[in-house]
């Protein structure tokens, strides 16, 4: 057995974190917590977007940057689920107030340029009269596995019953948003193809297993309950990937992202005036954007890599993408607006249905975990000045 870090052996096992050898765990350890109070003060003008917040990484990043003090605003194809996790948190009447929360559902396009104008209007809010700025965007939202139609259904008759319960309306920025099973889109039904070798009828192929699902109650309270289980697109291969998959993970993954910094980038960092092709100084960002992706974007060294193998294909597509967005785009964001654009892969923390009980159901790493990759480079740029961009950044380098 490897260490999951720097893959040597592992012999003597870290107590917290039994994947990794004594001293990645310490490395771990001290590298997240950089970016956590005290060890990382954010001035109360410090402004992000995370995409994707409502749960797992995307919930704890955000955690993070608003007890560092940050204003956040925070997107869910879910928002007012989203509110009553944050608000069911310990210490919320700490930082409540610079939460606020945008519905959106990137499978459509449409939600995405309405986040750009609520955006814009809650930064103007936020500036008070001054100066309207974005300091941070994370495109973390990502659709890897689709949700059955029941679950969304499910997920789609929670918001109501919070919308009729709820009176913590001010953290929420509705706008036109609702929330809708499959984002409103009318399943393809790809009319007028003749070819045999295309089937498509929007319904996942049935496997008889089950699965136990988490859910939140209107009350905060949490139940399982179990549920038919679909085949996964984690498992699929190029014939099997329903086409609405397709188009979504690409429109997730990379469209928006795409969209969110071309639309955002003008309200970032500092417009460089020189015209020098030189590095801006200082050196430390005046923004930073972190695009999430993962080790399923990148070219393998053999064609053989047990990472591919011939399955979500359309996943290892849009992730390869989003990398390219951040290698085309880096070095134009940094020297003209001196803004950092870094990839993160945030590490192995969840799996598909088929591989939970991978490694006796253990993730070698944490959401805590993943949330301190995520945040290193805004962490190393506020805290040392030091600025990293253009990088496609695993274990905190």
């Amino acid at each position: 057995r490897l260490c999951y870090i720097c893959r040597l052996d592992l012999t003597t096992l870290d107590p917290v974190h039994p994947s990794l050898c004594i001293p990645c765990a310490a490395f771990n350890h001290a590298s997240s917590l950089l970016s956590t109070p005290p060890r990382l003060s954010l001035p109360a003008t410090f402004t992000a977007v995370v995409t994707g917040a409502r749960v797992n990484l995307g919930y704890h990043t955000t955690l993070r940057l608003l007890r560092c003090g940050a204003r956040v605003m925070a997107t869910s194809r879910y928002p007012r689920d989203a509110v009553a996790r944050f608000l069911a948190e310990r210490d919320a009447a700490e930082w409540k107030d610079r939460l606020r929360v945008v519905g959106a559902d990137f499978r459509s396009a449409a939600d995405a340029f309405d986040l750009v104008h609520e955006t814009r209007r809650c930064l103007r809010d936020w500036a008070d009269g001054g100066e309207m700025k974005l300091d941070l965007l994370i495109n973390n939202a990502a659709q890897t596995l689709t949700d059955g139609v029941k679950k969304e259904e499910r997920a789609v008759e929670r918001e109501q019953l919070l919308k009729n319960d709820m009176k913590n309306e001010s953290f929420l920025i509705e706008g036109k948003y609702r929330a809708r099973v499959r984002g409103g889109a009318i399943p393809m039904a790809l009319e007028g193809l003749k070819s045999n070798s295309i089937s498509y009828d929007g319904v996942e192929e049935k496997v008889k297993v089950a699965r136990t699902e988490e859910r939140l109650t209107p009350n905060g309270a949490t139940t399982l309950e179990v549920e038919p289980y679909s085949k996964s697109s984690w498992i699929q291969s190029l014939f099997e990937i329903p086409y609405e998959d397709v188009i979504s993970a690409h429109s997730v993954n990379t469209f928006v992202p795409l969209i969110l910094c071309r639309e955002l980038l003008p309200l970032m960092g500092t417009p460089n005036t020189e015209t020098s092709t030189e590095p801006p100084t200082p050196a430390k960002p005046a923004a930073y954007i972190i695009n999430i992706s993962s080790r399923e974007g990148i070219f393998e060294t053999t064609p053989y890599s047990p990472t591919k193998r011939g399955k979500h294909v359309h996943t290892n597509m849009s992730k390869a993408a989003l990398n390219m967005i951040t290698e085309t785009e880096a070095a134009v964001a940094w020297r003209g607006r001196r803004v950092a654009m870094n990839t993160v892969d945030p590490g192995y923390m969840s799996a598909a249905p088929e591989y939970e009980d991978a490694y006796d159901g253990v993730r070698p790493i944490g959401w805590e975990d993943g949330a301190g990759r995520v945040l290193w480079p805004v962490a190393v740029g506020e805290r040392e000045g030091v600025a990293v961009w253009g990088r496609f950044l695993k274990h905190y380098g």
